[in-house]
């Protein structure tokens, strides 16, 4: 597909939407060839190496965190007009390599080279301070209708690629699996990120697909005051207390998402469903996950998006508490319905209020900033629960751990008031 010519401001389709899509198929890979990768390789792997859990899960820690300390050297990258072309291509390659790589790994410390360090540096160059803040630049009234089909992204990953990789390591072992894995993610990431472009100005258009000269009549969107908002410098977000009352909250969050996923297979595992089963499982939450973005993304566009998370953190803990009493099939899927429906939209809502309140005119350099302490709980989850289980030889206590991150999350967010933008501009 050829990017707009800059002297059709007012296409029939607009472009904005090319890439909504293309964040969308790098949030499937992103957490569906990671997150849940790890969890669908964690026994094969462990009875052939005889790795335990922390050790393996550790491998996806240095990932995490070495891309997220890394998130404030490539998140300004997504403010600027041209640097997204260059990184998200390398990036792509070094993600689908560092997959192919753990096809000959024999020892810890390849496997934590290829699939950890390597990894981590191809994480960071099509991270998510790049794409969703190129995403956040294109839409400004359509913002939460934009975040909503981006974020569908993940729960297709996990629909997809638990089942997917099940039927490779049934077939060809776990080896090629991953090999197979590195090859698809190259063939399918490196075209589309060579579509990327920074923002509707840099190819000569508007934000939403407007028109030149076009009025906003959308009162609710002036109403919530997005159409002429104020947007916040790195160094002015910083400076904030706001901001890093929610990181912490942010932080506390994703201990109860890549963490807590992570370890779902295993744990049904352990109480004695087959990973069959435990994948079907994860297919119907990515299904129910899916139409909750809808849900979700209609009540942010009509309601207080700080309350929708706070909410939605208690909602997440109370399907913590119901996976601790998963006995039969039927509470197996009654399960996936209710965490679908509950727990994963706290992405798609994180990002609209960063962008609520800090603006979108140098979002990647904020969310950069944002990351690494993201991170570090999304990187930490997996091991620590992993440690955890094999201390106490059940999932019972790690569960219960994330029941309470997840709900001082909640009251962390709950807590964080607008940034003064009058303060802000006259200490600059």
């Amino acid at each position: 597909m050829s990017t707009p010519s800059t002297a059709d401001t007012s296409p029939r389709f607009f472009y904005g939407w090319v890439m909504v899509a293309i964040a969308g198929v790098k949030g499937s890979f992103n957490v569906g060839s990671a997150v849940f990768a790890t969890s669908i390789f964690l026994a094969p792997m462990h009875d052939e190496l005889g790795w335990s859990r922390t050790l393996i899960f550790g491998a996806l820690a240095v990932r995490t965190i070495g891309g997220g300390l890394l998130s404030p050297l490539v998140g300004p990258m997504g403010d600027h007009p041209w640097a997204p072309r260059i990184a998200l291509p390398i990036g792509s390659v070094l993600f689908g390599v560092s997959f192919i790589l753990v096809k000959w790994t024999n020892s810890p410390v390849t496997y934590y080279l290829s699939y950890g360090c390597l990894g981590a540096v191809g994480l960071a160059l099509t991270s998510n301070p790049i794409m969703e803040g190129v995403v956040l630049k294109w839409f400004v009234r359509k913002r939460a209708s934009a975040i909503t089909w981006m974020s569908i992204g993940a729960p297709t990953g996990v629909m997809i690629f638990p089942p997917v990789l099940a039927v490779l390591i049934n077939a060809l072992g776990w080896r090629d699996a991953w090999l197979w894995m590195g090859i698809g993610t190259i063939a399918i990431m490196l075209p589309l990120s060579l579509m990327v472009r920074t923002s509707p100005e840099s190819v000569g258009l508007l934000p939403d697909g407007d028109r030149p000269g076009d009025l906003v009549a959308d009162s609710t969107a002036r109403g919530r005051g997005i159409t002429n908002e104020h947007s916040f410098t790195r160094g002015e977000a910083v400076r904030c207390k706001s901001f890093w009352i929610l990181c912490l909250g942010l932080t506390l969050a994703v201990i109860g998402l890549p963490g807590y996923q992570a370890h779902w297979v295993p744990y049904f595992q352990d109480i004695d469903f087959s990973r069959e089963m435990a994948t079907t499982a994860l297919t119907v939450f990515g299904v129910f996950s899916i139409a909750a973005r809808f849900v979700w993304g209609y009540l942010s566009s009509r309601h207080d998006i700080k309350s929708l998370m706070a909410v939605q953190a208690i909602l997440a803990a109370t399907g913590i508490v119901f996976i601790l009493t998963v006995q039969n099939n039927v509470m197996l899927f009654a399960w996936a319905v209710y965490q679908g429906l509950t727990l994963a939209v706290f992405f798609q809502l994180q990002a609209l209020l960063v962008v609520t309140y800090f603006g979108r005119a140098h979002i990647g350099a904020i969310r950069g900033v944002m990351f690494p302490f993201i991170t570090l709980g999304s990187a930490t989850g997996p091991m620590l629960l992993g440690a955890l289980r094999d201390w106490q030889g059940s999932y019972t206590v790690p569960f219960t751990l994330v029941i309470g991150t997840w709900l001082l999350a909640g009251l962390a967010v709950y807590m964080v008031k607008a940034p003064n933008v009058k303060r802000t501009e006259s200490t600059t």
